[in-house]
């Protein structure tokens, strides 16, 4: 082993870097096992000690060296888009065929009128969550799922809701700016609707629970920002494929980088092909689906050089 850093996981919780040195002394006290995940600049994924050649041997010349990933090669994923291969993306229901649009369109039609009737959105919400992520595919063929329940944040999404219904009554009634007064107290209630989420989303071999720490400055900017957008006419979709990078560089808790590849281009001409088939009632429930599929597609998980904490 030369100069590499080392991280450890176990029962959830993950520690590190450890430097080669400091590996050995724990393998050599057992505070590292052979059933102990580990991970170290280049794998590609967590591996349990006993799986990578030589690290549990005395002999440190007998561990070899680890394949450099993708992300180690690609540069840090900063404010523009990325390109990433196609097997590192998600893909959303892969296991269907595109003619099987009823069940995503019925139930985001549900979704909707949950969203007018605020009452039934604390309950309508988790559950399209739940539907939406069990159908979704991480690369190499893993699968994710939601744990969250109704009860957990009722207060939270009903306040969500008020605030939503009364931002678009203020809207038609008086003047469309009036309405930006609400959208700190939203901006902090969809937080803890984020936070909540990402809390909630697990998979096979996760390490650590996943966080959102995005700060309330940030996201209220990035809520302030998109309706003014509008303006522009255009703008917004450049803006809306910038607040998805801005999301995931604040996902943490995980040994892969998540990282958002839409461009404004690609957020444009599909999202008024959306908006234009919607007033098509028969075609929309198929341009729905394809919209979606497309937007699952744009998010990607990447070896980063270093895990997150």
């Amino acid at each position: 082993m030369s100069d590499r850093q080392w991280y450890t996981a176990t029962g959830g919780k993950q520690e590190g870097p450890f430097s080669d040195q400091k590996l050995r002394e724990l393998i050599t006290a057992g505070s590292v096992r052979a059933d102990t995940l580990v991970w170290c600049d280049g794998m590609s994924n967590w591996a349990r000690a006993a799986e990578i050649p030589g690290l549990l041997s005395s002999a440190a010349g007998a561990t070899q060296q680890p394949v450099r990933s993708f992300a180690a090669t690609a540069a840090k994923v900063g404010a523009g888009p990325v390109t990433v291969p196609d097997d590192r993306r998600l893909t959303f229901d892969p296991q269907q065929p595109f003619e099987r649009v009823w069940p995503l369109y019925w139930r985001v039609m549900v979704l909707a009128l949950s969203v007018i009737a605020v009452i039934p959105l604390p309950w309508a919400a988790p559950w399209f969550m739940r539907w939406i992520v069990d159908r979704i595919e991480l690369p190499d063929r893993q699968r994710v799922s939601f744990e969250g329940k109704p009860g957990d944040i009722w207060y939270i999404f009903v306040g969500y809701g008020l605030c939503t219904y009364a931002s678009a009554g203020i809207s038609i009634a008086y003047n469309g700016l009036v309405s930006l007064l609400l959208i700190p107290l939203t901006t902090f209630l969809a937080l803890l609707i984020t936070r909540w989420f990402f809390a909630n989303l697990v998979w096979a071999g996760r390490a650590a629970p996943l966080q959102f720490t995005g700060s309330y400055v940030g996201l209220l900017g990035w809520s302030v920002l998109a309706p003014l957008s509008f303006i522009t006419i255009v703008g917004w979709a450049w803006v809306y494929a910038a607040w998805g990078r801005w999301l995931c560089r604040n996902v943490t808790g995980m040994h892969r980088q998540f990282v958002f590849t839409a461009t404004g281009w690609g957020y444009l001409w599909r999202t008024f092909t959306l908006i234009i088939t919607s007033y098509l009632l028969i075609a929309m429930p198929w341009t729905l689906r394809w919209y979606t599929r497309w937007l699952v597609a744009q998010f990607a998980l990447i070896d980063e050089a270093a895990p997150r904490a």
